[in-house]
């Protein structure tokens, strides 16, 4: 199936987007915090994405999928669209249908959930690092910008999920 078709498939209006952001605290605010935080997420892209690979590759349930050098190489492209994709600033139903592609992507390589959540959880571990080290002067700045990301990152989750359950 496409993302247009899963969107439809999932009710995912504009209302059922609205409705999931609200449940997760995510507002207007959160945006602005994720947009102020995009110069320095395109500083770091680079190396959260190596940094990220180097870990699936060093585990062999995550590796097989990457044993083609081409499709690594595209992989981590796309990645690092994804990955600067969270801090644009835009997460309306163009936004979901953009993570749904994602999600119908790992459904159709058969990613296990477990991987993909798993994954995820290195990756923020990750930008966590890259924040703190850039601003270690304002704790409190960090973790907000932090904590909008993590709102944003669980409601991506909750979409790709969905994704697997719904194909």
């Amino acid at each position: 199936s496409t993302a247009a078709s899963l969107m439809q498939a999932m009710d995912l209006t504009e209302q059922e987007i609205a409705r999931r952001k609200a449940f997760l605290e995510f507002q207007d605010a959160d945006e602005q915090r994720l947009r102020a935080l995009h110069p320095l997420a395109q500083s770091y892209a680079e190396e959260v994405i190596e940094d990220f690979y180097a870990h699936l590759l060093a585990h062999d349930e995550s590796k097989k999928f990457f044993t083609d050098p081409a499709i690594l190489a595209r992989v981590k492209a796309a990645q690092k669209q994804y990955f600067l994709r969270l801090t644009q600033g835009h997460y309306d139903a163009a936004y979901v249908e953009d993570r749904l592609r994602i999600g119908i992507a790992h459904e159709r390589i058969n990613l296990p959930v477990e991987l993909y959540i798993s994954a995820y959880n290195f990756y923020l571990r990750t930008v966590l690092r890259h924040l703190l080290d850039a601003d270690h002067q304002h704790p409190e700045q960090v973790l907000s910008g932090f904590d909008s990301l993590l709102k944003l990152v669980f409601l991506d989750m909750g979409f790709a999920v969905e994704t697997y359950l719904t194909q």
